[in-house]
């Protein structure tokens, strides 16, 4: 299999590809057209619902919805979550894959093992999709607002998110089979493969737990139980996603890798590893345990810290020595000078949170913010211009940029001041308490930065799919 499409240089808004960021044969390329058009379907759908979530929790305009804030939001706060923080990532997860597995078969001119892993895990995840999409719709099962993976407590909906895990991981699977045994050619496939490695810890952790639980637990207690390990893994894999996002649009902008090739492989390898622990705690530990509660919270906050630093200071690093020629008018530099700050902003949050109040979602916005402003950026600089449909107009580029990182920076802070009062988190309308100006100041200072953040990822969804659609051009 030889390599047949490569990036395009020439008048794009993205900064011009490296020569090695290219797509093999036509299956690659198809495979990779279907999981960035799943992921930005999947951030479309999350926008459409925030819209509807963040009048909810906004003081005034609650008051002039047509409907029971509480009610809707609760139900719509579930969808969203899972599409936005869940889909939209593994996704993203699957349009790396893709571009690994062609790196270790086009590129070195191996044979492409187990091909049709690739196909089948595309195919079982638009179901999922379908399948999480029909329960909310139909109105299906009761919410459960745990952590991490939300669901709407009905059979259809879990075995959605059954059919998910297992899609996701069938070409994570493929991208190891065709790297054991070869020579890697650069840091990224190894990158990549340990990202997927650490995903594959998270269907462990939940099948684990299920073994472990007792059906007769309320919903939400249960819920809380059965995903408090997994979910903290694929934070881990969110972690990852944005190092290798990083390493690949400093390689596609300038030619610089994120880190050493040393560097940049143990700081991979610790993701895996940390993965790798939480399975250990899952098995060995009873899940109802305030004990397996606390190792997870504390595998989170300080496991990762180390990984995440060196990869913010290589960013740094690159883009100071590269500060000469930066050009701030393409999405590139803007786009990962912005993730650094928001995904800092967001960490230095975590370490100042309250309990059961919104300083926990202040957290977590800033940091999965970063991490889709990275994205967003890999989108813009490699992605689509692998395919031939990048971005032509920077100026646009640059605004959904910048709208979704003063949007989401402005929204974290509401929610964090608002915290620090006392708003109680996964509430909406008068069961927020909104019983002072201060409360309301901040909330509505949430509201408004939600708002500007969805102004700037319904711009970035709605270029991304006139790019990627019709299929063909």
């Amino acid at each position: 299999m030889t390599s047949s499409l490569q990036a395009p240089r020439a008048a794009t808004a993205s900064a011009p590809a490296s020569a090695d960021l290219s797509i093999g044969a036509d299956l690659l390329r198809r495979e990779l057209h279907g999981w960035a058009g799943l992921s930005v379907a999947a951030l479309a759908i999350a926008g459409l619902l925030v819209l509807l979530i963040v009048p909810a929790r906004t003081p005034v305009l609650q008051d002039m919805l047509p409907w029971d804030p509480n009610v809707f939001f609760r139900q719509a706060l579930v969808t969203h979550v899972v599409f936005s923080v869940v889909i939209w990532f593994l996704g993203a997860l699957g349009v790396l894959t893709v571009l690994a597995t062609d790196r270790m078969s086009g590129r070195m001119n191996q044979r492409l093992r187990a091909a049709w892993l690739g196909p089948a895990g595309l195919g079982l995840t638009v179901f999922a999709m379908l399948m999480l999409l029909a329960g909310t719709l139909a109105g299906l099962g009761n919410p459960s607002l745990n952590n991490y993976v939300p669901v709407l407590v009905h059979p259809l909906y879990y075995a959605g998110l059954a059919v998910l895990f297992a899609g996701v991981a069938l070409p994570v699977v493929r991208l190891l089979l065709n790297i054991a045994g070869r020579e890697v050619p650069e840091p990224m496939p190894w990158g990549v493969a340990s990202v997927g490695l650490t995903y594959l810890a998270a269907p462990v952790c939940f099948i684990a737990a299920w073994m472990q639980l007792p059906s007769s637990l309320p919903a939400e207690i249960y819920n809380e139980q059965l995903f408090w390990g997994g979910g903290h893994v694929l934070q881990v894999v969110n972690t990852g996603l944005l190092i290798v996002a990083w390493h690949m649009v400093t390689r596609a902008a300038w030619g610089e890798p994120l880190l050493p090739r040393r560097l940049f492989s143990l700081v991979t390898i610790a993701l895996p590893a940390t993965a790798a622990a939480g399975v250990v705690y899952t098995v060995s530990r009873d899940v109802m345990s305030s004990d397996h509660y606390q190792a997870f919270t504390d595998l989170y906050l300080y496991a990762l810290v180390v990984p995440a630093v060196v990869a913010m200071a290589g960013l740094a690093q690159v883009l100071w020595r590269c500060r000469a020629r930066l050009d701030w008018r393409q999405p590139a530099a803007l786009g990962l000078l912005l993730s650094l700050v928001l995904f800092g902003i967001g960490g230095l949050l975590g370490y100042g949170l309250g309990h059961g109040d919104t300083r926990t979602p202040a957290h977590y916005h800033a940091v999965i913010g970063g991490v889709n402003l990275a994205l967003m950026t890999l989108f813009a600089a490699v992605v689509l211009p692998v395919l031939g449909r990048a971005f032509t107009r920077a100026r646009a580029v640059l605004w959904f940029l910048a709208l979704y990182f003063a949007g989401q920076t402005i929204h974290s802070v509401g929610l964090y001041i608002a915290g620090t009062f006392g708003v109680a988190r996964k509430t909406a309308g008068a069961e927020q308490g909104l019983d002072s100006a201060m409360k309301m100041a901040a909330m509505g200072v949430m509201g408004l930065g939600g708002l500007v953040a969805v102004l700037g990822g319904v711009l970035f969804v709605w270029m991304a799919l006139r790019r990627l659609w019709p299929a063909t051009r």
